[in-house]
């Protein structure tokens, strides 16, 4: 249990804390608290809603001003949807709507925020027994460790890019400056285990091929090391970086991705995480199959 705080789970199913010192609402504190209840959601896949009691006048209020209680009541759809301690920088929700076109090409869109840095999200996944974090890609940190990725041939057979370091480095580069694109480097206990593009797919090359909402997100995504591979990864990250674009945006209803439509071994993990296949087309370089994620059926089912 805790080092801040003590979860109490009460015979009638409610549950209190039980927080030490005279000032509970300190950082450590507020994080354990969330920690503690996702962890009760988590162990308990049944639960929908916890009733939160407590005698604590200063952490009650905290509870009615950051939690959205109904009756005293947390419901495990409401609870998974606020950044809470997980997002890790001022979410795009906060950014004001200004409606641009950057590419005559492609259809106006909003203005995106300025690029976060550094760490983006980190939540304990308990399937995989292990932090999944995901940070904005380093060049200096990370460059020699996308290179080996990228001309992996099992990555290069649906990337087919088993480029140079001085090409992945401009490839990178370019990203970077791409204000509708986060690239970010996936880790499990801070161990790099994989890359994932996550873009804004109004003002992306996608755009055209199905009648995209403004703030639907999309993410390109692969596996480099041998290590991390196999279901039970895949279930942590790919759970944790749709987790993480939910509640970067509170408008974002979708979630999107156009892989190779013959990446069978893909499918076979994707699909009972919750996405699904809509339809087949074609880019100019590729046959490719549109799968989404439903914001609405993401915190019903998969956090059940």
């Amino acid at each position: 249990m805790s080092d801040f705080t003590t979860l109490i789970v009460h015979p009638d199913q409610s549950v209190s804390f039980k927080v030490p010192g005279h000032d509970p609402m300190t950082p450590e504190t507020w994080h354990s608290i969330i920690h503690d209840l996702d962890q009760l959601f988590t162990c308990d896949p049944e639960r929908q809603v916890v009733t939160l009691t407590h005698q604590d006048t200063p952490l009650s209020a905290v509870f009615a001003e950051t939690l959205p209680l109904l009756d005293g009541q947390l419901s495990r759809q409401a609870f998974y949807q606020l950044p809470l301690v997980w997002h890790q920088h001022t979410p795009s929700s906060n950014y004001p709507l200004q409606r641009i076109q950057s590419n005559a090409q492609y259809r106006h869109h909003p203005l995106r925020p300025p690029m976060p840095q550094g760490y983006v999200y980190k939540r304990y996944d308990n399937e995989a027994a292990a932090e999944v974090s995901f940070r904005t890609i380093n060049l200096e940190q990370d460059l020699a460790r996308f290179t080996r990725w990228m001309n992996d041939p099992r990555v290069a057979e649906f990337w087919e890019q088993a480029w140079s370091e001085e090409a992945l480095a401009a490839f990178l580069n370019e990203r970077l400056a791409d204000p509708h694109i986060l690239p970010l480097i996936g880790e499990f206990n801070g161990q790099p285990f994989g890359y994932v593009e996550a873009y804004w797919v109004a003002e992306d090359r996608l755009s055209p091929y199905f009648d995209v909402q403004d703030f639907d997100r999309g993410i390109h995504l692969l596996v480099g090391e041998s290590a991390f591979r196999g279901p039970t990864y895949f279930n942590a990250w790919i759970r944790a970086i749709s987790h993480y674009l939910f509640i970067d945006d509170i408008r974002t209803q979708r979630i999107v991705l156009e892989p190779r439509a013959d990446n069978q071994r893909l499918f076979n993990r994707i699909i009972p995480m919750g996405y699904r296949k809509q339809f087949e087309f074609n880019f100019p370089h590729k046959r490719s199959a549109l799968l989404m994620l439903n914001r609405e059926s993401f915190f019903t089912e998969r956090w059940s």
